[in-house]
């Protein structure tokens, strides 16, 4: 009878250090990635990819790692160090997603700035071409979005235009806004008509036109735009860098985790790591060629665009460098920008140098494409 009741009090001891050797490990593990996600931008995609994926999750880890810590400082224990150092070292990555400060103030005017200006960035998604959303009226929406808003200078990224049927797309925009001045890429034309790319569409007078390919193959690109304001040049960049490329299925896969089969289950998350991997190395190389391209820039530049990553990431550390976020600047709220079935990514950018100040940044949650339009006011100040 003794001996029972040793064995089985053997036993559970031998039970309990096992269950608190596992909760250890994954408290290490947990703290490790909310550490990594939180500063993946310090590795370059080209050579560490993986890491760059667990910056997607990183709101998920650091609540996690935030579970644990609660855990471990109910009981008492000192492990509890592990997860309050990885809280303490991520806690300061918060602001780049959301913004509590309340509604800024209209920054006071200073003598010699140039007159207020609307900036807007907008992955239009070929203005519903395909008819996505199940909307008719999608494009006319959008139109009427752009004719509220009359930006001075508007951004377009997966912009689309055909001269042979009731989608010329830059002959509706001329009618709806009143900026007039088009810099127009192309990278892919069909039928001789039918053109998918980018645009940058401008109330001031465009002084002079360039773009960056990153390939001819994508309309992923870069274009620039020099205008005059008042008598002073800017340069206006907008970006729209590699997709993931993730079709139905993927999407649906992730939606419905866990209910393929376990072949199915493997093959799937293959092709999801290695389209993750592909986009991830691609958006380094062409970060770092935005990234020179603006180093030499001699004039103040506005950097708009889809960057198709996060505000972790390499991708967004590489092309700030230098550069103020309209959104970190004077935004409220959650920065999501991404309407697709991935929600809550903030992947839509308004950059702009520090002698320029944007107020009033703004997104507008319209549902009429994958991604919501971004805005914001801008004065250009005067030079010291």
């Amino acid at each position: 009878m003794v001996e029972s009741i040793s064995e089985n009090t053997g036993k559970n001891s031998r039970k309990a250090s096992f269950i608190k050797k596992l909760l250890v490990l994954i408290t290490l593990i947990i703290s490790t990635l909310t550490v990594i996600s939180g500063w993946v931008s310090a590795f370059n995609p080209a050579q560490f990819w993986y890491f760059a994926i667990t910056g997607l999750g990183f709101p998920v880890f650091f609540l996690f790692n935030l579970i644990v810590l609660i855990f471990w400082v109910i009981l008492r224990k000192r492990i509890a160090w592990i997860p309050l150092a990885a809280f303490m070292l991520t806690i300061v990555k918060f602001p780049s997603l959301i913004q509590m400060g309340g509604e800024p103030e209209k920054p006071d005017f200073i003598e010699g700035q140039s007159p207020e200006f609307k900036v807007m960035s907008y992955n239009v998604r070929l203005f519903d071409l395909y008819n996505w959303t199940k909307n008719e009226e999608t494009r006319d929406q959008i139109m009427s979005l752009f004719h509220e808003a009359q930006p001075s200078i508007l951004c377009l990224q997966e912009f689309y235009s055909s001269d042979r049927h009731d989608f010329d797309n830059v002959k509706a925009l001329r009618k709806t806004l009143k900026a007039s001045e088009f810099h127009l890429e192309y990278p892919i034309t069909l039928h001789k008509s039918d053109n998918w790319g980018i645009a940058t569409i401008s109330a001031f007078p465009i002084v002079k036109k360039g773009v960056l390919y990153f390939d001819k193959k994508t309309a992923n690109i870069c274009i620039f735009t020099d205008v005059l304001i008042v008598k002073d040049t800017v340069r206006v960049y907008n970006c729209h860098l590699q997709s993931i490329r993730f079709g139905a299925e993927e999407y649906k896969f992730l939606q419905n985790l866990g209910s393929d089969e376990g072949e199915e289950t493997v093959k799937r998350t293959r092709n999801i790591l290695s389209r993750l991997r592909i986009a991830f190395i691609k958006r380094a190389s062409q970060a770092d060629m935005i990234s020179d391209h603006i180093k030499n820039c001699p004039y103040p530049v506005i950097v708009c665009g889809d960057f198709n990553d996060t505000p972790l990431s390499y991708t967004y550390k590489k092309i700030s460098v230098g550069l103020v976020d309209a959104f970190r600047e004077s935004g409220n709220g959650f920065g999501s920008t991404y309407a697709g079935p991935i929600p809550g990514l903030r992947i839509d950018y308004l950059l702009h140098s520090p002698t320029l100040n944007a107020f009033d940044f703004k997104i507008t949650k319209a549902k009429l494409s994958d991604h919501f339009p971004v805005e914001a006011n801008m004065v250009l100040l005067p030079k010291k």
